[in-house]
């Protein structure tokens, strides 16, 4: 009896605290149409001092209609958001080579979905806390805040003192699947204390082609089926410990000769050979409940007819949420990545329209934020379709806050 009371407590308090993320939000972005702000693409240098945000006392001119009640809380903030901030909910970017200062900028300027680090923004535990913190802050809506923190060769915080996890084929090689989750559980409590909730793991590839070093021992292993075992294991102890899993790299990269950092990868199988090999670890990740699915930088002629990248193709996306059943968030592999010869503006358009919900770095995001906005409001993409993305993004949010 007493645990039925404890679990109901818990359940009515996520409610609770859900109910409050959608009210905070939806009452912050309300009030932010009646603010007198700069504009978000000024390119002269911007000050370092943070711009005010001067709230007017009568209530705007304009209000929009009043929108129809929805079952999906996520619903109540898109009807909030201008079309600025659900375009900017779409980016997931980097700040590589921006300092602290100018990222807190960036983010009061733009709405962004989500923020990836990398080794050079992490020194010590408590700077990488405050650097996240700082950033969320200035955040409208809460964001997603991104690892690669994979175990073996792909581990962005080595310089701080984190447990040191074994690579996936090692993890792979114990015939253990539990081990798979231990390591993970192993990360998300580490990097979840620094603030992240979300990690670009696990590889979902099946290593089969020796030649293949972009790989390699990031997969679990050269079977398919052993692959799925670990691959779900791994997933679950990142979800079940508050960390959001993203399978990598669809539609599989573990059979490919190219190294997609440097050119596109191709994949000559058909689409049944894809699914009695290369899509089973993705399809057990799948049914585990991940919240993330990458699309690589990968070509499958034989599939699509072209030598398109799966990023662009409307047909994998298709696949993904069709036959492997994907309900979550899309996201592109880095945009900055030797594959891509595209406009940071061509690209953004042509892989949203395909089907992607989150654009992961972009090398230029104004531009790629101009763009896909300038073909929202041209109707080359719908605004509808822009809503069942940002919904998504909303949905997994939710989680965390």
């Amino acid at each position: 009896m007493v645990c039925f009371n404890l679990k109901t407590r818990k359940k009515a308090s996520k409610q609770m605290g859900r109910r409050f993320f959608v009210l905070s939000v939806t009452f912050y972005l309300i009030m932010l149409t009646a603010c007198s702000r700069e504009t978000i693409f000024e390119e002269t240098s911007r000050p370092t001092e943070q711009p005010k945000v001067v709230m007017t006392i009568e209530p705007p001119t304009n209000e929009p209609p009043t929108p129809e009640p929805s079952s999906n809380p996520s619903d109540e903030i898109i009807a909030s958001m201008s079309l600025d901030d659900k375009i900017a909910q779409v980016f997931f970017v980097d700040f590589r080579m921006v300092g602290e200062e100018d990222a807190c900028k960036i983010l009061h300027d733009y709405t962004i979905g989500g923020v990836i680090l990398f080794a050079e923004n992490i020194k010590t535990a408590e700077q990488t806390k405050n650097f996240i913190e700082n950033l969320q802050n200035n955040s409208k809506i809460p964001l997603f805040v991104g690892i690669d923190e994979e175990g073996g060769r792909v581990v962005r915080t080595r310089e701080l003192d984190v447990p040191t996890i074994p690579s996936a084929f090692e993890t792979g090689e114990t015939g253990e699947p539990k081990n798979a989750r231990k390591n993970a559980e192993t990360i998300a409590n580490y990097i979840s204390e620094l603030g992240f909730n979300v990690d670009f793991a696990p590889v979902a590839d099946v290593f089969t082609n020796s030649q293949n070093t972009v790989i390699g021992d990031r997969a679990f292993s050269h079977d398919a089926e052993t692959a799925a075992l670990f691959v779900t294991e791994f997933a679950l102890g990142l979800q079940e410990n508050g960390v959001s899993a993203c399978l990598k790299h669809f539609p599989g990269h573990g059979d490919t000769a190219v190294d997609s950092h440097f050119g596109t990868a191709t994949l000559n199988y058909s689409l049944d050979e894809l699914k009695a090999r290369e899509f089973i670890p993705f399809k057990k990740g799948i049914e585990s409940g991940v919240d993330f699915v990458m699309v690589g930088h990968i070509s499958t002629p034989n599939v699509t007819g072209n030598d398109e990248t799966a990023v662009f193709s409307a047909e994998m996306m298709n696949i993904l949420r069709t036959d492997l059943g994907f309900d979550g968030i899309i996201i592109t592999d880095s945009l900055q990545m030797g594959a891509i010869e595209l406009s940071s503006g061509e690209t953004a358009v042509k892989a949203f329209a395909a089907g992607i919900d989150v654009l992961l770095m972009p090398r230029d995001f104004q531009e790629a934020f101009n763009a896909l906005k300038s073909a929202v409001q041209t109707e080359i993409v719908s605004e509808q379709r822009l809503d069942e993305s940002v919904r998504r993004i909303l949905d997994v949010k939710m989680k965390f806050y």
